[in-house]
């Protein structure tokens, strides 16, 4: 059974390409985790950047944005974007929260993945505007 994932950064509306992990998708959010000291936390295509400078073997593929309006999509409209094993992960980098929109769902769960206690370059944005 293939275990992959797409993952995408945002930051308001400003959304990052697609990275494709056609393994150990699952373990999507600890490698969004391990990756954070390489994250940009205002800018969505640094992430991928950084994504893949820290997991370099496990990016299959860059993928296109999606389209103008993604913001409001729901589990059917990202199901149809990719829809395959564990779904897409969206990482609010204004939040730091990862959500999920996993395969055979009908709600996305907000995933285990606490960034907001890595290294200083990674934090929520109002705590760095308040510095």
């Amino acid at each position: 059974m293939r275990d992959e994932a797409l993952i995408h950064f945002h930051f308001g509306r400003h959304i990052s390409a697609g990275l494709l992990l056609p393994q150990n998708g699952g373990a999507a959010p600890e490698l969004i985790s391990e990756a954070a000291p390489w994250l940009d936390p205002r800018d969505p295509g640094r992430c991928v950047v950084g994504f893949c400078a820290a997991h370099p073997d496990l990016v299959g593929d860059v993928t296109a944005p999606p389209p103008p309006g993604w913001e409001n999509w729901r589990f059917v409209e990202w199901d149809n974007w990719f829809g395959r094993i564990n779904g897409v992960f969206l990482v609010d980098l204004a939040s730091l929260k990862v959500t999920q929109y996993p395969l055979y769902s009908c709600a996305p769960q907000i995933v285990p993945c606490d960034l907001s206690g890595l290294p200083r370059r990674l934090v929520p944005v109002e705590e760095w505007l308040a510095r």
